[in-house]
């Protein structure tokens, strides 16, 4: 679900995708062959201190810069750019409108959206798409919305280095992509992905291949390492260090004392994350009643650099009650790597999000994963 799109890239053609976050810049150079991402270089760079945040270009001279130095280190030649813009002022939820046309709903956007922002619909780049319906007088359709402030000064910055914008979307829908890539139809008919990034969280519920709930969390990878810093006066590199080397499943240990401060200092963070998202959970449950033994969500996917941690998948199972694991791009044929440094591979999951976005022309052709249909109505949903 793209905000800002042009004619899909030609299947055989090069594609670079980007995706800008508060702690680093990361890059995706790959070709496209049939139904396949070829990844030729994976690029990260870290971000300047509050140059970007929250979604946000602070500094854009310091964002600039840090772009021209990951594109000259991965040799991007291509100028063709898929883009994904995130940050708590987006928004994705479904919306019941009466029955139209997409052409008289593309005419009328503007209007239909104006009561579900937090501000004038002028001030935002505005998207739908019209989800399944059941022949009824209204009709439910995803709104995707970000503010101007925020996408104008991206696609601005790219267009500055000589880069042509493809396609601009909400980074949950380049990670739900990635998702539906490794593992299409056999997803759950409803399941979670968590991105447990460093300067937020944010939880992503899909229902039937489509979107329907996406909530920010100020809980992150971030707040665990600022904790650890305070209390035990380490550096950022050691506390990132320590971060990397604790286990969470060591606290599932029933009986066992556990003598490691570091991690019992993180266990409650952990704890008030989960609490967080299983209040997102119950949300979109009580929204989205299951029909027919379908609708619970069956699973949690996560990634993102907090996701890395050791026993994190264990930790969230268990806290939760639901079958969770660490989602990994290259676990298909999807997306294949032919030039990937091992450590990029082994941290997979950091990477979701751009090979999500580089993955957008080949969905544009034929989706990863359809929807399935529905004997009965549900009910109406508004956002977390």
């Amino acid at each position: 679900m793209s905000l800002k799109k042009r004619k899909p890239t030609v299947k055989g053609e090069s594609v670079v995708a980007l995706d800008l976050g508060s702690s680093s810049l990361k890059l995706c150079v790959g070709a496209l062959q049939g139904r396949t991402l070829l990844v030729q270089r994976l690029t990260e760079t870290p971000m300047p201190t509050n140059a970007f945040r929250e979604g946000a270009i602070l500094d854009p001279d310091a964002v600039y810069k840090t772009l021209r130095t990951t594109l000259t280190h991965a040799h991007a030649k291509v100028k063709r750019v898929y883009l994904t813009v995130g940050g708590p002022q987006t928004t994705a939820r479904p919306i019941r409108l009466p029955r139209m046309t997409p052409e008289a709903l593309q005419k009328s956007i503007q209007y239909e959206a104006t009561r579900y922002l937090p501000s004038a619909a002028e001030e935002h780049l505005i998207g739908f798409q019209i989800l399944l319906s059941n022949g009824e007088e209204q009709m439910e359709t995803l709104l995707v919305a970000a503010p101007r402030s925020t996408t104008d000064p991206l696609l601005d910055l790219v267009e500055r280095v000589g880069l042509e914008p493809q396609v601009l979307e909400l980074q949950p829908f380049a990670a739900l992509r990635t998702a539906q890539a490794v593992h299409g139809d056999t997803l759950p008919f409803a399941y979670a992905l968590v991105d447990f990034g460093s300067e937020h969280t944010q939880i992503t519920v899909a229902r039937n291949a489509t979107l329907v709930l996406t909530r920010y969390i100020p809980i992150a990878s971030g707040t665990l390492t600022a904790a650890l810093k305070g209390y035990f006066n380490y550096t950022e590199e050691e506390a990132e260090q320590i971060k990397h080397h604790l286990n969470l499943e060591e606290l599932l240990h029933i009986g066992q004392p556990q003598e490691n401060p570091p991690l019992r200092l993180i266990q409650p963070i952990v704890d008030e994350l989960i609490r967080e998202i299983r209040r997102s959970l119950n949300y979109y449950q009580s929204q989205y009643q299951p029909q027919g033994g379908r609708g619970a969500i069956e699973r949690l996917y996560l990634y993102g650099g907090g996701a890395l941690m050791q026993g994190v998948a264990a930790y969230f199972e268990q806290k939760l009650g639901i079958p969770s694991e660490r989602l990994d791009p290259f676990a298909c044929d999807a997306i294949q790597s032919v030039g990937v440094h091992p450590d990029q591979l082994a941290d997979a999951a950091r990477w979701v999000t751009v090979l999500g976005a580089a993955l957008a022309p080949i969905e544009m052709a034929q989706p990863f994963a359809t929807p399935r249909s529905e004997e009965t109505p549900h009910a109406e949903t508004v956002a977390a």
